[in-house]
């Protein structure tokens, strides 16, 4: 007789249950909250790191995305594709801004028609879109006409970068996506952020844009403060920690290439006493460097540095032990990075390294489908975006070789000591 296979979806409700069940037993033996819709339910199901229960929640999210699939169907999966999401993001989008999620009691509920007198919102167009978002955890109407926060929708409602991150995906992710079949069609293999799909929707390249428009920067800002807080995002002080830093001679240069104010190095600064830093990165920053370095307690091993990372290094960076760039190469196609990378190059020592802070891609098939997700959306967001891409490890080395033929990956640091980023270090052999 032959062996008999235990179905997919059975083996499926196995392994949710199993790690559902670490979940909670570790929550409660740790008199932590359990997960909860209510509006006091926690914002985070674990709230500090713990490797284990790490794991456990990632297979979880990956078993129930899998068993979801399974149990839609492939037919309906397509036939329904993205169609709530889209309207989601609609839906959200008005709801935040007409500044309803701030309108909503934190505990307690409110009548709809006094969330309008008091948003502009007509009554009718509001229960609408707050119906849409309760349907999806955000909101609830406890009775009928009145409406209430859950956990989810109360982070909109007490920070301003939860509600970026639904402006920049409805005002300017979703217009940039519209555009791809129409960039691909006319410029599918260039270079040129001006050829990004981002440009063909807004008539700018991304910067140009945010340069005529500065309201947006500032939210792009609190978006990307946000999107650097998720729960595997890579802090300064994971980077602090991450790259063997300790191991560098004392009074070694650290170049900080488009290091914003410099909170990475003031971090790395912190906990390697022996460095000195110099942060290199537009004119108009400086003054607000000074003051995060001051404050840091860390202004005299680190100084700003007005630079365009187009330019040739200056005299005082040349010969640094290393170059560091954080979420910089992935903004540029390879034609950029070819220029941002010749002037290091050119100013690099006998004993420099460059070490870049970036997603490297992984072979396909080889994480978890939920992980594989989010990276391959983010390598289409640089496309969208800037014509540009994250890259793999044979992306990086071949970059590299075309640059200088002898700038050669020594050395990469990723999981456990990072999360979603790794530190590709590169020398000259």
């Amino acid at each position: 007789m032959a062996p008999t296979t235990t179905p997919l979806l059975s083996q499926l409700a196995e392994e949710i249950s199993r790690n559902t069940l670490s979940i909670v037993e570790y929550l409660e033996s740790n008199s932590l909250p359990q997960p909860s819709f209510d509006s006091d339910g926690p914002s985070h199901l674990i709230p500090r790191p713990d490797e284990k229960l790490a794991a456990a929640r990632h297979a979880l999210i990956e078993a129930t995305k899998a068993l979801h699939a399974l149990a839609v169907g492939p037919v309906e999966t397509t036939r329904l594709f993205c169609f709530n999401e889209l309207y989601l993001v609609g839906a959200m989008q008005v709801l935040c801004h007409f500044n309803v999620p701030q309108q909503v009691p934190l505990r307690g509920e409110i009548s709809m028609g006094e969330v309008s007198a008091r948003t502009g919102l007509s009554e009718g167009l509001l229960a609408r879109f707050l119906r849409m978002a309760a349907a999806n955890y955000y909101f609830t109407e406890p009775r009928r006409g009145f409406v209430a926060h859950t956990a989810w929708s109360k982070t909109l409602a007490t920070d301003e970068k939860m509600r970026a991150c639904v402006w920049f995906r409805h005002i300017e992710m979703m217009p940039a996506v519209v555009k791809l079949v129409e960039a691909a069609e006319r410029s599918p293999d260039s270079a040129e952020p001006q050829d990004a799909a981002f440009s063909l929707a807004f008539g700018d390249t991304f910067f140009d844009h945010k340069e005529k428009h500065p309201g947006h920067m500032i939210k792009f800002g609190l978006f990307v403060d946000a999107f650097a807080s998720g729960d595997e995002a890579d802090t300064a002080e994971s980077i602090a920690c991450g790259y063997p830093w300790e191991e560098l001679p004392g009074g070694s240069l650290v170049v900080d290439v488009g290091g914003g104010i410099g909170h990475i190095s003031a971090a790395i600064a912190r906990k390697h006493v022996h460095l000195k830093f110099q942060v290199q990165d537009f004119g108009h920053l400086a003054e607000e460097s000074s003051l995060l370095l001051q404050k840091q307690g860390v202004s005299d091993r680190v100084r700003f540095s007005p630079h365009s990372f187009f330019d040739s290094q200056p005299e005082t960076a040349k010969g640094a032990a290393v170059f560091f760039l954080r979420n910089i190469m992935h903004n540029w196609s390879d034609l950029y990075c070819r220029r941002i990378l010749k002037p290091i190059v050119k100013a690099m020592g006998p004993n420099s390294r460059i070490v870049i802070c970036d997603i490297v891609l992984p072979e396909p098939g080889t994480i978890p489908k939920t992980h594989e997700a989010r990276v391959r959306a983010l390598d289409l967001t640089m496309l969208s975006m800037f014509n540009a891409k994250e890259r793999s490890h044979e992306d990086f080395q071949e970059l590299f070789t075309s640059v200088d033929p002898r700038l050669r990956i020594t050395a990469v640091v990723g999981k456990p000591k990072m999360g979603t980023d790794s530190l590709i270090e590169a020398r000259l052999v």
